[in-house]
C-alpha cells in the first residue's frame, strides 16, 4: 500500500514559517521583498472578490474557490508584517538617525513615525478582516462590494504608501499607490485564472472571454498609469521624481526595466487580443503563468534597488516559506 507524504496543514504552516524566519537571518530587507509580493497578492485577491460582489457578476464565480483562499490570508500576512517594525531603520530612511537633519524627512516626521504607523497599520488589517468576515463564498453580496471596495482600496492605498513608497526617502508620485494596487489585482487575477484553467475549459463555466478581457483591461489601464506618471515626472523635470528613475535605469535594472515593459504588457497585449484565450483553457493558461511570472520582476524593479539589494538566499528563503502557506492553504481551499 502506497503512504501519502503529504504534510498535513500544521506541518505545512510550521515549514512555511521556519523558511520565512530563516529568511530574516540574511537581513530584514531580504525578507521585506518576499512578504510584499504576498502580501500584494492576497490584497489583490479581496479587490477582485469585492469587485465581483458589488457587480454580481458571472465570471467571478468559477475564480471564488481560488481567490477566497488567498484573500483569507491576509490578515495572516499583517502578522508576518508585524517584526518589521523591530528593524524600521534598516528597511526606511525617515527611521534612521539622521533623518531629522533632511528637511523633507523631517517635514514628513508627523505622519512618518513608528507609533502612528504601527497605528495605522493595525487599522488597515482590521479593516481588510473586517471585510473579508462579510463576505460569502457562493454568494452575491452587493452591498458589501459597494461600500468594502473604496474602503478596501483607500486603505490600501495608504498601506501601499507606507510600507512601500516610504522606501524611498524623497520621492512622491500620486499614483504610485494606483500602480501597485493594479499590480496587486492582476497578481491576484492571474493566479486564479491560471487555477481555474489548469482544470480545463469545463472549469471556467463560460467565462474565459471575460477573464481575457479582465486581464486585457487591467494590464492597459496598469501600463497607462506607469506611462502617464513617467512622463509626467520626467517631463516636468521634478528632480527627486527624476531620481527615483534614474536609480532604476542604472546597471542591470535597465534591462529589467524592458523585461517586464515588454513581457509583462507588450507581448501579453497582443496574445490577449487574438481569440484563442477567450474560447479554451489551454490556451488562457499560458498567458495567465505568463503574466504572472513577468509582475515578479517589476516589482523587484520597484522595491529592490530601494531596499539595495538583488535577488540572494533571503529573498528565495521568503519566496520559499510564504509560497508554502500559500500553496498549502490553496490546497484546503
Amino acid at each position: 500500500m502506497q503512504r501519502s507524504i503529504e504534510l498535513s496543514p500544521s506541518w505545512a504552516l510550521f515549514l512555511g514559517l521556519g523558511l520565512y524566519a530563516l529568511a530574516f537571518f540574511f537581513g530584514a530587507p531580504s525578507a521585506y521583498f518576499p512578504f510584499a509580493f504576498f502580501l500584494l497578492l492576497s490584497l489583490g485577491a479581496l479587490l477582485i472578490l469585492l469587485l465581483h460582489n458589488a457587480l454580481s457578476s458571472r465570471w467571478g464565480v468559477p475564480l471564488e474557490p481560488y481567490l477566497y483562499p488567498l484573500a483569507r490570508l491576509l490578515p495572516l500576512m499583517g502578522l508576518l508584517g508585524l517584526p518589521f517594525f523591530l528593524f524600521l531603520p534598516e528597511l526606511f530612511p525617515w527611521a534612521r538617525p539622521e533623518a531629522p537633519s533632511d528637511a523633507i524627512l523631517a517635514h514628513r516626521a508627523p505622519y512618518l513615525n513608528p507609533p502612528f504607523m504601527l497605528l495605522r497599520y493595525a487599522l488597515f488589517f482590521t479593516l481588510f478582516a473586517w471585510v473579508l468576515l462579510k463576505l460569502r463564498p457562493g454568494e452575491h453580496r452587493a452591498e458589501v462590494g459597494a461600500f468594502g471596495l473604496p474602503l478596501v482600496f483607500a486603505a490600501g492605498t495608504f498601506l501601499v504608501y507606507d510600507l512601500f513608497k516610504s522606501l524611498e526617502a524623497h520621492f512622491t508620485s500620486a499614483s504610485y499607490g494606483a500602480i501597485l494596487l493594479l499590480t496587486a489585482v492582476i497578481l491576484a487575477l492571474s493566479v486564479a485564472v491560471a487555477l481555474a484553467a489548469s482544470r480545463g475549459t469545463p472549469a471556467l463555466m463560460g467565462q474565459a472571454q471575460n477573464h481575457t478581457n479582465l486581464l486585457l483591461a487591467f494590464s492597459i489601464i496598469w501600463i497607462y498609469l506607469e506611462a502617464t506618471t513617467l512622463v509626467i515626472i520626467w517631463g516636468a523635470d521634478l528632480s527627486h521624481g527624476a531620481e527615483f528613475y534614474l536609480k532604476r535605469l542604472e546597471g542591470p535594472w535597465d534591462g529589467v526595466a524592458a523585461l517586464w515593459v515588454v513581457g509583462g504588457f507588450f507581448l501579453p497585449f497582443l496574445y490577449l487580443l487574438t481569440n484563442l484565450p477567450k474560447r479554451e483553457a489551454r490556451y488562457l493558461l499560458p498567458v495567465a503563468l505568463w503574466i504572472l511570472a513577468f509582475h515578479l520582476p517589476h516589482l523587484a524593479w520597484y522595491l529592490l534597488p530601494a531596499l539595495g539589494l538583488g535577488v540572494g538566499p533571503g529573498e528565495v528563503l521568503g519566496f520559499l516559506g510564504l509560497g508554502f502557506l500559500f500553496a498549502s492553504r490553496l490546497r484546503q481551499g
